[in-house]
């Protein structure tokens, strides 16, 4: 397979036996025998069960599934924990292939594009050369309550479940993972106003976004640009949400957490089409239904009682704005969803440019929102109720349609009336994964602010 080869790019990756210190998680790595260091530092000193410290030591290394040729380890892991693993760098792999190499080309140099694109040469995972023991997890039972930890961010799908899962009377836990880099400024104005008044927030500091940059210099099919020049989306990786998953695995335990709860709003399935017959999922699979349910197998199979959902995944991002800001007002200052933000007299201030503060500024002025609430300015907010009509979004076409027929009321867009109505899919938006506790007290909320129920059907929803 000449392509897969060319694409190849790191011959060996060997994960060291990681160490916890205190409040401290080392881990190492040698890269074609070159040391890339990884660490996690929590908000006191934690343990972890050795088999999950090893796995989690893997878990970033996803992100290079296409272009590495074997992953070896100084330790030995499950069969549960391999087999994850390996099913994750295949789906990790369709990934980056359809939607990184095919679709954002800006990022690669020419020869290594696929010519010739195969669902075979999509599919490609290291070989993993680690050997496997019994898994020795002590049973974990969590509080037996009801309790969720949400990996927050500042953004609207983490603050408007903290706001939905306080109101159901659920025990909360706000998980933020600082990132040594600049992502830090967008979490920010959430994670102080969390920490003064909420007594559960909790913290990771994780320098993975360096291990990122190192491991991208070492990737040969990406081109300068990639590597040095700043865009509002990554390169190749993907598979992010999961390394802050399994490095909060201490807070779960400690605290008896029983769900855990990422946002993920609504995704329409019809845009996860076969690209030259290859599955994928328009590279947020670790935003959907079928990781959740994944996780939730992998778990069980190791005797953790966690399960993944999310309270929005049936509601578009139109409709989480308009809760968001209608039923929650002091959470909805918090929201910054720009990865550019930037300090002005000591206010974090979106860049107001992106294409992440376009689909914010879209959605509050199709609800008649006004900007301002979060830091946009005037000279930004007028440009784009100028031009949102000619600019690009990444957003499913229906809802941009929609959006944009709400704000030139007809002018532009489409009316889309499912856009404003609760999606049920038993596949891709299965309300009975929400935990029965919460459940029906959740959708009466998200009942207010929407115009009923909608079911996919022969490709429609109706």
């Amino acid at each position: 397979m000449q392509a897969k080869g060319k694409l190849l790019s790191i011959e060996k990756i060997r994960s060291k036996e990681p160490e916890i210190k205190g409040d401290l998680i080392s881990m190492k790595y040698q890269v074609d025998g070159e040391e890339v260091q990884l660490a996690y530092s929590y908000d006191f000193p934690v343990s972890m069960d050795r088999q999950d410290l090893r796995l989690l030591s893997l878990i970033p290394l996803v992100n290079y599934s296409l272009f590495t040729e074997e992953i070896e380890a100084d330790f030995p892991i499950t069969k549960q924990d391999y087999d994850f693993i390996k099913k994750m760098m295949v789906i990790n792999s369709r990934e980056i292939y359809v939607n990184k190499l095919l679709k954002r080309k800006e990022f690669f140099r020419e020869e290594y594009i696929p010519k010739t694109p195969s669902d075979e040469e999509a599919s490609y995972s290291p070989r993993i050369n680690i050997d496997l023991e019994q898994n020795t997890r002590s049973p974990y039972v969590n509080d037996g309550k009801g309790s969720v930890a949400i990996m927050s961010s500042g953004g609207k799908d983490s603050l408007l479940t903290y706001g939905i899962m306080k109101e159901v009377g659920a025990n909360v836990y706000p998980i933020f993972v600082n990132e040594s880099g600049g992502h830090w400024k967008t979490a920010r104005v959430a994670y102080d106003y969390f920490q003064a008044n909420h007594e559960n927030t909790l913290r990771i500091w994780t320098t993975v976004d360096r291990f990122y940059r190192k491991m991208d210099s070492k990737i040969k099919a990406l081109n300068d640009k990639a590597l040095t020049m700043w865009s509002d989306t990554y390169p190749i990786r993907l598979f992010i949400f999961p390394v802050y998953i399994f490095s909060s695995l201490p807070y779960f335990l400690k605290y008896g957490i029983s769900g855990v709860m990422k946002g993920d709003e609504f995704d329409d399935p019809r845009s996860f089409v076969p690209e030259y017959g290859i599955n994928h999922y328009y590279g947020i699979y670790d935003q959907t239904q079928s990781f959740d349910l994944a996780l939730n197998s992998y778990f069980e199979s190791i005797g953790y009682g966690l399960k993944f959902y999310s309270a929005l995944r049936s509601i578009t991002g139109l409709v989480e704005e308009n809760i968001l800001f209608n039923r929650y007002p002091e959470l909805a200052r918090l929201q910054r969803s720009c990865h550019s933000c930037h300090e002005e007299n000591g206010q974090i201030i979106p860049c107001g440019r992106c294409t992440k503060c376009d689909g914010i500024l879209l959605f509050l002025t199709a609800n008649s929102i006004d900007p301002r609430i979060i830091n946009y300015k005037e000279q930004d907010i007028a440009d784009f109720q100028k031009t949102y009509h000619e600019r690009l979004f990444r957003l499913d076409r229906d809802e941009l349609d929609h959006s944009k027929f709400l704000i030139s009321k007809g002018e532009y867009g489409k009316f889309n009336e499912h856009v404003e109505k609760i999606h049920e899919d038993s596949e891709f938006s299965n309300l009975q994964l929400i935990d029965e506790r919460w459940r029906d007290k959740i959708v009466g909320i998200l009942k207010e602010y929407t115009k009923g129920f909608t079911h996919l059907e022969n490709g429609e929803w109706t």
